[in-house]
């Protein structure tokens, strides 16, 4: 074989080398071979998976292994070794290593399941990864459950970015950087085994991360920096969001949602977090011992979301929102066993979103059947809507909502349960929308044009319906007109959010 020098080295690969798998080899991974002279380090050059066939180079002559007839050796993957994640630390307590202390790492995290169409709409939210400067995650990347073990590596090889791999290189010149599933394959080892790869339609939602540079490694001491030197040094494939808890008074499930809300800018409505609708949709799917959380090798809480895919999308103040279908009948839990947090996700900002935006009106996309599946008369047939159906809530519109002006036919005020707030339904077509619909302009005699008086912004509250019934806005309320459209709103600064409808105390 070729060998740089004669120097004696060891005859076993260091503590922290694992035997490899197929499954842990890519070209460009960092592995460990048996030379005559003892173990070196390498990299996979090239790959041959269907006979389980590696050619490597070695790290220091940076030439492919050859034999002394100078042939390239075919090595399989029992004869490679690949380094030690330091989570794995606590599968080998037979060789009297110790294991790293839980709460020195990430402690919860998220993996979102959904569907190609909810994948292509995260990743666009997401936005192109970053080739200039390291960001956390730097790439999310769908993965698809059906092949979530044996295609990892393959996906990974395929999916991440080279410009990342470049990039991730330059912050390590001093080691071989190559892409790395080992964290995430340990994950989906126990998901397979539960069901997850039945779901044929759906993907997991992988983020991937680079290596840190020296600069980052030497801004922190201790425990922290040996783990950005030696533990996240290479691009590592890991579940959709995880971070240490950021509040530590706070519930896990809170800390998750900030994960998820602050890496991906993603949120999801209070109703799917329920363990209990979770739970029914993995008995719709068939995938009923599918875990709703699981603490992974790492330690971490991992909290496994899968979205429906008739889940309704919004935008708001900047982050991409899922959440039920009005028009679908809600889950109710059928034990107290549930995901309550009874704190509210705060809005924080999302890595290539920039600052969140001031929504007034938000619209939903996706929600509701098509137009020839008009409601029945029938009570038991009809939607549920809120727990309420569609009879109950026309009745409510001269009494709850007797205040606000007149929808046009077919449309209905709902008021959501998580929230509180009103969004609009259509009877004929069971769609849902938060914009107000407008009844069609009556034609009008064409008159000469005359220029529209400018609207000026005032906060005093004008007297409306609802203000005369309940004398004054709620605190911290404050009424104003708009200056696109002339229409009065309601502005409150301290929550930060604005609304076309009198609030409620």
């Amino acid at each position: 074989m070729v060998l740089p020098s004669s120097k004696r080295r060891k005859t076993e690969p260091p503590s922290e080398w694992l035997l490899a798998g197929p499954d842990d080899l890519d070209v460009g991974t960092v592995v460990m071979y048996e030379a005559e002279d003892g173990f070196r380090r390498g990299i996979i050059y090239d790959t041959f998976d269907a006979v389980d066939n590696y050619w490597v180079e070695d790290e220091e002559t940076h030439m492919v292994v050859r034999d002394a007839s100078d042939a390239v050796v075919d090595f399989q993957s029992k004869q490679l070794h690949v380094a030690k994640p330091e989570w794995l630390r606590q599968f080998l307590l037979e060789e009297g290593e110790e294991q790293t202390a839980p709460d020195e790492l990430p402690n919860v995290g998220v993996l979102l399941i959904g569907t190609k169409e909810q994948m292509a709409q995260i990743q666009k939210h997401f936005g192109p990864s970053s080739t200039e400067e390291r960001t956390t995650p730097q790439q999310l990347l769908p993965v698809p459950c059906a092949s979530c073990v044996e295609g990892l590596a393959r996906c990974a090889a395929e999916g991440v970015d080279k410009g990342l791999r470049e990039l991730g290189q330059s912050f390590r010149k001093d080691i071989s950087v190559a892409v790395r599933v080992a964290y995430l394959k340990q994950v989906m080892l126990k998901l397979a085994e539960e069901g997850l790869k039945k779901l044929e339609e759906y993907f997991c939602l992988a983020s991937v991360h680079l290596p840190f540079d020296w600069d980052s490694i030497k801004e922190v001491e201790g425990e922290e920096a040996r783990k950005r030197r030696n533990l996240w040094n290479q691009i590592d494939l890991c579940i959709t969001a995880q971070s240490e808890a950021q509040s530590p008074t706070e519930s896990v499930l809170h800390n998750a949602r900030i994960c998820l809300a602050e890496h991906c800018g993603l949120e999801v409505s209070d109703h799917l977090w329920e363990e209990e609708v979770q739970l029914e949709m993995r008995r719709k799917l068939q995938v009923p011992n599918l875990p709703v959380r699981l603490q992974d090798a790492l330690g971490v809480e991992v909290f496994l979301l899968v979205l429906p895919s008739n889940a309704t999308v919004t935008f708001i103040n900047g982050a991409l929102c899922f959440g039920e279908d009005p028009a679908e009948p809600p889950c109710r839990a059928r034990s107290s066993a549930r995901w309550h947090d009874p704190h509210a996700v705060p809005r924080t900002r999302h890595r290539t979103a920039g600052p969140y935006h001031q929504a007034s009106v938000l619209e939903v996309a996706g929600a509701g059947a098509g137009a020839d599946e008009a409601p029945k008369e029938d009570a038991k047939t009809q939607p549920a809507l809120q727990d309420k159906t569609v009879r109950q809530w026309e009745a409510l519109q001269s009494s709850e909502f007797a205040h606000l002006p007149r929808l046009p036919a077919p449309w209905l005020r709902v008021r959501s349960r998580s929230d509180g707030g009103i969004y609009f339904y259509n009877k004929e077509t069971r769609k849902a929308s938060f914009v107000e619909p407008r009844a069609p302009a009556p034609h009008a005699p064409l008159a000469p044009p005359r220029p529209a008086p400018e609207p000026v912004a005032t906060t005093t509250p004008v007297p409306t319906p609802a203000a005369t019934s309940n004398n004054s806005l709620p605190p911290g309320w404050t009424q104003h007109t708009s200056k696109s459209n002339g229409k009065v709103y309601y502005f409150n600064k301290e929550k930060n959010v604005s609304s076309y409808y009198f609030p409620r105390s």
